[in-house]
């Protein structure tokens, strides 16, 4: 409304509310930096940005950060650290493995943990046969494969019949040390081996939730060196502009980041014949597999954003009622316009070396959402409720 309104650019510091599940980096209530310009691309708004990173981590850290930040794409993210805020900081990368499934709807990867079947016990290889076990996100709990294979001089662990190595092999086993050499898997190491669906956007796949966890161990064990200092800052783009939930190539579309985010200029005829291979222009800021901001480029045109509430995320004439009044405001002339938004309690989290954002924001909320120190929410008296006209009643009123 402000760049419809002739306002170049803005920003401010936004109290925010999330209905969401609470973690160690999550709260109910959460501060952003707000950051919206008008007749601006992509990397004006990333320019700005690591100018802001650098000037805070030098003033604050005594750390000198680079820039330009490295850039990958969400399809190069997801697929090579199963993450769209993937960690960098060391390997353990993900082997996409078409070699193992005909099927073309289904990616066949693998990740190798090299000397992991020497290096873990029985008891620590339980968390990920858990993590394995319990995973049923991103189209992954329809199809039939999650193994774990340990690699030995005498052969390999975990192949049955209806793994992925077992139908590659065909019953021939002498063409395993030929599958492992495609892997580049040797004995002592610890593979993992996963089945996904291509019609599924993943944002957090299993491979990689493994490879995380598997870093995590490493590290506790002396056997990955993760420097406290070392900060990859990197930006994550090319998201798809939508995304499936749903296993299913006629499945309803959802917006991936918000549905006023522009589709990518080489993709707008697409999102008119076929809308699921849009990319849009959104970005997100990553460090250390932590988000610290994301932003895009906006709809400014509003046959355009019709077009997506209409027909593509097919709202209904309420719902796309309630954002009457943005699409009236693109038609009365708004430029061009992007912005992005910074996590402030997190970056500040980042910065104090704090394991929870619970350390940083006064009077925090409880795992369910309660204020301790205001005792909220609470029971109102009927006095409370009769000032504000409000009436509680225990059955429905008689007709």
């Amino acid at each position: 409304m402000l760049m419809a309104a002739g306002f170049d650019r803005y920003y401010q510091i936004a109290r925010c509310f999330r209905d969401e599940d609470l973690r160690a980096d999550r709260q109910p209530e959460f501060t952003q930096v707000d950051i919206e310009m008008s007749f601006v691309s992509k990397e004006d708004i990333q320019n700005v940005l690591e100018g802001l990173i650098q000037r805070v981590w030098s003033q604050i850290k005594g750390i000198e950060i680079k820039a330009p930040f490295r850039r990958i794409t969400f399809a190069e993210a997801t697929s090579k650290y199963g993450s769209d805020k993937p960690d960098t900081r060391f390997g353990l990368e993900i082997v996409q493995t078409p070699q193992l499934t005909a099927d073309v709807h289904t990616i066949a990867e693998v990740l190798v943990i090299p000397s992991g079947a020497q290096s873990f016990s029985t008891k620590e290889l339980a968390p990920f046969a858990d993590l394995i076990r319990t995973s049923q996100a991103n189209g992954e709990s329809k199809v039939r494969n999650k193994r774990m294979h340990k690699i030995g001089d005498q052969g390999t662990t975990g192949i049955s019949k209806a793994t992925l190595f077992a139908r590659w092999l065909q019953g021939d086993n002498a063409r395993l040390p030929e599958l492992l050499d495609s892997i580049s898997a040797q004995p002592g190491d610890l593979v993992f081996v996963s089945e996904r669906s291509s019609r599924v956007t993943p944002a957090n796949t299993t491979l990689g939730r493994l490879r995380t966890l598997a870093a995590k161990l490493l590290q506790e064990k002396g056997m990955l060196d993760i420097s406290a200092d070392r900060f990859d800052f990197l930006w994550v783009e090319e998201f798809p502009l939508f995304t499936r939930i749903v296993d299913d190539d006629k499945a309803q579309l959802s917006a991936t980041h918000h549905p006023f985010t522009a589709p990518a200029k080489d993709d707008l005829p697409l999102l008119y014949t076929d809308p699921a291979k849009v990319h849009g222009q959104h970005y997100d800021l990553v460090l250390n597999g932590v988000e610290l901001g994301g932003g895009s480029i906006r709809v400014h045109d509003p046959e355009v954003q019709e077009h997506i509430f209409k027909n593509i995320l097919c709202l209904s004439p309420q719902v796309q009622a309630s954002f009457g009044h943005l699409v009236t405001a693109l038609g009365h002339g708004c430029p061009p316009h992007g912005g992005i938004a910074l996590g402030l309690d997190r970056l500040v989290a980042i910065l104090t070396d704090s394991a929870s954002l619970r350390d940083v924001i006064a009077f925090p909320k409880s795992a369910n959402g309660r204020d301790l120190l205001m005792h909220a929410p609470a029971s109102a008296t009927p006095e409370q409720l009769a000032e504000y006209g409000i009436a509680v009643r225990k059955t429905p009123p008689a007709h």
